[in-house]
């Protein structure tokens, strides 16, 4: 290693500026918990492809992805995680064995989302 490879600064990839997803969990009005994850307008996103996550030592089995609005500051709907994850394939800047690294989408492209899921 040279000195000229002492001072290049070290380049950050997509995935170090990305949010990471984590779940907030809520209960269904029968009592069951479901997972859910938020894809914010304009934010680089690393969603996980096959989320596994437990409560009191229950497997979570259902997710569900919040699409939020920075340019409305509200919360445009929520889909099914899985197929949510299909639609933004479309977006996907890279993926690795675990999770998606998606686009920061604009709020046409969110209501997009929404509505084919």
């Amino acid at each position: 290693m040279g000195l000229f490879d002492k001072l290049k600064k070290k380049e950050t990839s997509a995935w170090d500026n990305a949010y990471r997803a984590n779940p907030q969990f809520y209960a269904k009005d029968g009592g069951s918990p479901f997972g859910a994850f938020a894809l914010t307008e304009g934010t680089e996103t690393i969603l996980p492809k096959t989320p596994r996550y437990a409560i009191e030592g229950k497997e979570i089995s259902e997710y569900r992805l919040m699409l939020v609005s920075t340019t409305k500051d509200s919360i445009l709907g929520e889909c099914d995680y899985y197929e949510a994850l299909e639609k933004l394939e479309a977006f996907e800047l890279d993926s690795n064995d675990d999770s998606i690294l998606v686009q920061g989408l604009s709020l046409s492209e969110l209501e997009e989302v929404l509505e084919q899921a």
